[in-house]
């Protein structure tokens, strides 16, 4: 009798032991690339100056917004921590390249030209109007509207392209040009327009609604959505293993429900990739 219980008593052990084993291998992370899962964190490149995607917090002086969200749920999918290395829009493919950092993210659209160099993970689809000072009337229908004012925008944008290419058939037609005003951050460009040195500033729809949530009544949306682009986490062509992790990883993110209650908290709902 004792010899039957001692085997049942292992049996039950063995079959304990197992069942944690299927538990354990159900939730286990996205196995993580060896580079990143020794150093124990994803280090993204990001511009830090993009409300409400991506900003300091004045009060913590630590990284916040929609895209440190979701860099932070992708890379505790592989039981890794996110950090992230501020770097100007135009430069983030170059540090990328240049090895200061594993991945972009930072509302970087998915664009043919930049498929040449990077692989992307799309994660949301975003819209971009034009804005001005709650105190102006103007009401734009497309960019070819924007003859002979002065418009703020991120430099090295795709929305500064589009700018440009406006302005080549604004002069087609024999009108003025814009003044295109592009500077480094999101920020700065908006602040032009705050300052009065910009008539119109192109960036994210949400944007407006996310700055007149800081101080009511500051800008309006004043055109309807112009550019809608699709935007990616970006990692460079030979580190697949990366971009086969994070696209595994957003993956269980849509499937758990994560992804979802990201977008809620930002109000970014109309911005969900299917």
């Amino acid at each position: 009798m004792l010899l039957f219980m001692n085997i049942k008593l292992k049996v039950i052990t063995l079959l304990s032991l197992l069942t944690l084993l299927i538990v354990t291998n159900s939730n286990a992370a996205v196995n993580a690339p060896a580079n990143i899962k020794s150093k124990g964190q994803i280090l993204f490149c990001t511009e830090l100056a993009y409300p409400p995607w991506e900003m300091i917090n004045p009060a913590t002086n630590e990284p916040e917004g929609f895209d440190i969200d979701i860099a932070a749920a992708v890379a505790k999918g592989m039981g890794v921590s996110a950090e992230h290395k501020d770097i100007s829009f135009d430069g983030l493919i170059p540090a990328l390249q240049a090895g200061q950092c594993d991945a972009i993210i930072s509302g970087l659209a998915n664009r043919e030209k930049r498929r040449e160099v990077v692989d992307f993970v799309d994660y949301a689809i975003a819209g971009n109007s034009l804005l001005t000072k709650a105190d102006s009337s103007a009401s734009f229908e497309t960019l070819e509207d924007l003859s002979g004012l002065k418009v703020s925008v991120a430099v090295g944008s795709y929305l500064e392209e589009e700018l440009s290419s406006a302005n080549e058939a604004i002069a087609s037609s024999g009108k003025e040009k814009m003044t295109i005003v592009a500077l480094a951050k999101g920020t700065d460009a908006f602040q032009q327009l705050i300052a009065g040195l910009a008539d119109v500033y192109l960036g994210s729809t949400d944007q407006a609604g996310y700055f007149n949530k800081q101080k009511p009544g500051l800008v309006r949306l004043a055109s309807p959505q112009l550019l809608t682009l699709t935007v990616g986490i970006a990692t460079l062509h030979k580190d697949k293993d990366l971009h086969n992790a994070i696209k595994d990883s957003f993956n269980a993110m849509i499937s758990s429900g994560e992804y979802q209650v990201i977008l809620d908290k930002w109000g970014f709902e109309a911005m969900t990739i299917k």
